[in-house]
C-alpha cells in the first residue's frame, strides 16, 4: 500500500509541473568536424520531436535554414566557414548545435501547438569575424567604424502565431550593439546567451527575423547567420513519459542547500540541469554509469529545478528542491 501511495505522489509531483521538451541536437550523429546542410534533400532534420527545415539549392550547391554542426573552428575568416559557432561548440560544452542562415524569412511549424520557452544564441565565426573585422572585399563594414563611433548593430528578432493567426509581441536580441553612449559597453556577442521568448500561450509558428545596420542594395551586408542550442519548449510531458523515472538514478540530498551527488545508470546519453523557466545551468553529455557532484546551485535562488536525462534510450526527468541558502 505505501509503495501504491508513493507511485501516486512521484505522478503527481510531476504532472504538477511543466517538464521541458528540448532540442539540444545532440541526439543527431555526426563526424567529427562535420556538419549537415540538408544536400540529401531531405529538407531538414529532427531533433527531440522538433522539425528544424532546410533549403538545399542543388544547382548551386547553397543553402538556407537550419543545419546541424559540431565544427570548432573560430579564426577561418570567411564563406568556407559556414557551419562553426564563435564559442567553438555548443552550448555548456556539448558538441553539437544549430547554425541558421536566413534566407529573408524563416519559420518553425507546430502541430499540435506549443508553448515555447527559449533557446541558447550565439553568433557564427564567420558573422562575428566580419563584424569584428570587415570583410576582405570591403562588402561587409567592421561594426563601429574605424574610430568606433557608427551606431551598428546586429538583432535577431523572433515572433509567434497562435492558433488563431494572431501575431505575439516580437522579442528582440541583439547578437551585437554599437549603439551605446559608453564606447566601452559597445559588443559582439561571442559566448551562448539565453533568450527568453515568454510568448503568451500555445503557438503555431515561431518566426525568425534579423536586421544589420550594415545594408546595401540587396539587404543586409553582414553575413545572416546565428548558432542556436537547447530548443526549449514548455509542453506537459506525457503521463508515461512522466513516469519514466529510473530507480538507478539517485539524487542525495534532496531537498538541496547547493551541492549535491548524482548517481546515474548505464548507458546515459546526456544529463541537462535546468531552472523553472527552462534555462539550462548545466550540461554533460556520455556521463554513463558514473556518480559525480554538481554544484551550479551554489548560490542560485531557492526554487524548483529539473534534472533531465536519457538512459537507455528513455528520457526521464527528476525535480530537485533548493533550500534558502
Amino acid at each position: 500500500m505505501k509503495q501504491f501511495y508513493l507511485f501516486l505522489g512521484l505522478w503527481a509531483a510531476l504532472m504538477s509541473v511543466n517538464a521541458q521538451q528540448q532540442a539540444n541536437f545532440d541526439d543527431l550523429h555526426l563526424d567529427p568536424e562535420s556538419y549537415f546542410n540538408g544536400s540529401d534533400g531531405s529538407g531538414g532534420f529532427e531533433s527531440d520531436g522538433f522539425w528544424f527545415p532546410n533549403d538545399f539549392n542543388f544547382e548551386y550547391w547553397s543553402w538556407s535554414g537550419f543545419a546541424v554542426s559540431n565544427t570548432t573552428d573560430t579564426v577561418t575568416h570567411d564563406y568556407q566557414n559556414q557551419y562553426s559557432a564563435i564559442t567553438g561548440g555548443g552550448s555548456a560544452g556539448s558538441d553539437n548545435y544549430a547554425v541558421v542562415y536566413f534566407p529573408g524569412s524563416l519559420k518553425l511549424q507546430f502541430d499540435p501547438p506549443v508553448e515555447i520557452t527559449g533557446f541558447d544564441v550565439t553568433n557564427s565565426t564567420y558573422t562575428y569575424l566580419t563584424m569584428k573585422n570587415g570583410d576582405q572585399y570591403g562588402f561587409s563594414k567592421i561594426f563601429g567604424g574605424v574610430d568606433g563611433t557608427d551606431p551598428d548593430y546586429l538583432k535577431l528578432m523572433i515572433w509567434g502565431v497562435d492558433s488563431s493567426g494572431n501575431l505575439t509581441d516580437t522579442v528582440e536580441h541583439y547578437l551585437a550593439d554599437f549603439r551605446f553612449e559608453n564606447p566601452d559597453d559597445d559588443y559582439i556577442q561571442k559566448s551562448w546567451e539565453w533568450v527568453e521568448l515568454g510568448l503568451p500561450g500555445k503557438i503555431t509558428e515561431l518566426h525568425f527575423g534579423m536586421e544589420s545596420s550594415d545594408t546595401g542594395d540587396y539587404g543586409m551586408n553582414t553575413p545572416a547567420y546565428f548558432c542556436m542550442d537547447n530548443f526549449t519548449s514548455g509542453k506537459l510531458t506525457d503521463q508515461m513519459d512522466a513516469l519514466t523515472i529510473n530507480k538507478e538514478v539517485l539524487i542525495f540530498p534532496n531537498p538541496v542547500s547547493g551541492v549535491f551527488q548524482v548517481q546515474v545508470p548505464e548507458k546515459t546519453e546526456r544529463l541537462v540541469m535546468m531552472d523553472s523557466s527552462g534555462k539550462v545551468l548545466w550540461q554533460q553529455n556520455n556521463v554513463d554509469g558514473k556518480s559525480f557532484t554538481i554544484d551550479v546551485l551554489l548560490g542560485s535562488s531557492a526554487g524548483i529545478y529539473f534534472l533531465q536525462g536519457k538512459s537507455n534510450g528513455k528520457g526521464w526527468t527528476e525535480k530537485i528542491i533548493k533550500r534558502e541558502n
